[in-house]
């Protein structure tokens, strides 16, 4: 399976829910060394992107609030977003060559780290975001893996099926509601 041109980001990923609780799961034991280690890869290329734009978009974030903070600058409101577009390979059988190609869509909404949150989400790559620690002895996982295996309805197989990614890094900028003249109607 992969994503549908014809459908939305979010009916997308409610297909992919729905293929996940129809068909077998590939218990994470059962994967031989080499896909495992390939895994444990993909984790680590994971978790340097992490790091590499959680700063770029931290950065981002407080200038669109210094901005909003500005009386004097039309911005009341944003909305900060790090879509991560991952691509089949080439050598998958659902790949086409006039298609997008797209496995799975992550969006990321970036917000300021709380005390509550700094250990959480993306770009808290210091903490290990493994959900079963018998499954992973060993291994700390990023945000990211983390929200493939469970949050993207994804077998482990599926995640082979990866050849390459795209980040885009979106900006929602809102003015906000303004008031606008009142038209007098003359009787």
């Amino acid at each position: 399976m992969k994503f549908n041109s014809d459908l939305s980001h979010y009916q997308n990923l409610r297909a992919w829910r729905e293929y996940f609780f129809s068909s077998p799961k590939t218990d994470y034991a059962l994967l031989n060394e080499s896909e495992k280690a390939w895994l444990r890869a993909f984790n680590e290329s994971l978790r340097q992107l992490e790091d590499k734009f959680y700063p770029i978009m931290d950065a981002k974030h407080k200038e669109l609030q210094a901005r909003v903070a500005d009386p004097a600058d039309w911005l009341m409101e944003f909305n900060l977003d790090c879509l991560i577009t991952f691509y089949l390979r080439e050598d998958d059988p659902e790949y086409e060559e006039d298609d997008d190609n797209i496995l799975m869509e992550i969006v990321e909404m970036h917000l300021e780290k709380s005390p509550l949150r700094q250990d959480w989400g993306f770009g808290a790559t210091h903490m290990d975001h493994a959900e079963s620690v018998q499954d992973f002895a060993g291994e700390c996982h990023c945000y990211l893996y983390h929200q493939f295996y469970d949050h993207c309805g994804m077998d482990w197989r599926d995640l082979f099926r990866i050849g390459s990614l795209w980040v885009d890094i979106k900006i929602d900028e809102q003015s906000g509601v303004l008031p606008v003249i009142q038209y007098e109607k003359k009787t």
